[in-house]
């Protein structure tokens, strides 16, 4: 208990420091025998009380006194005590919801660039089949010029050309 208080007065650089040594078990103990022992002198119940109980008893009398409503220093300190979580929330609610309005920007930037991206490539997928299909188009004439001049340097595009005249079915206005 020594070693504690010495230590404690060091780091608050302060002499006058009160130690409550308690034990929530034996405080609990002792409040549950006095509330089922009522009708017992308060004699009895004083020579049972452990010496944890009896240094809980200091500790919330201490306490009551410290957070006394009826003083304004009390007042001020019960304000103090009571306000300091509510506004520690406060700032950090604060802080929580920037982070989540700068990720939600963030993330709403990135969907606009994978948008575009998602465009782009579907404009170069268009453009590409556009390209293949006019790269057939003159691959397959440039194969049909070629096959038609190696037929006509043969010498055998006149029976080409009439055997596919001859053959070919006759049609009429009319039809």
């Amino acid at each position: 208990m020594s070693f504690i208080k010495d230590n404690i007065q060091r780091l608050l650089n302060t002499e006058n420091v009160i130690l409550y040594p308690v034990s929530a078990r034996s405080a609990l103990e002792s409040k549950l025998i006095a509330t089922s022992n009522v009708g017992r002198l308060n004699e009895e119940l004083s020579t049972s009380d452990s010496h944890g109980a009896n240094s809980f008893l200091e500790l919330e009398n201490f306490l009551h006194s410290f957070l006394d409503g009826s003083t304004i220093p009390g007042m001020d300190r019960m304000k103090l005590k009571l306000e300091t979580p509510v506004s520690i929330a406060d700032r950090l609610m604060s802080a929580c919801e920037t982070l989540v309005t700068q990720d939600y920007r963030y993330a709403k930037q990135d969907l606009a660039a994978v948008e575009d991206i998602v465009n782009s490539v579907n404009d170069f997928a268009l453009n590409m089949e556009t390209d293949s299909l006019s790269w057939r188009r003159q691959a397959l004439s440039l194969v049909c010029y070629k096959m038609f001049i190696i037929f006509l340097n043969s010498g055998r595009f006149d029976f080409l050309l009439t055997g596919m005249f001859l053959n070919m079915p006759r049609y009429t206005l009319s039809d």
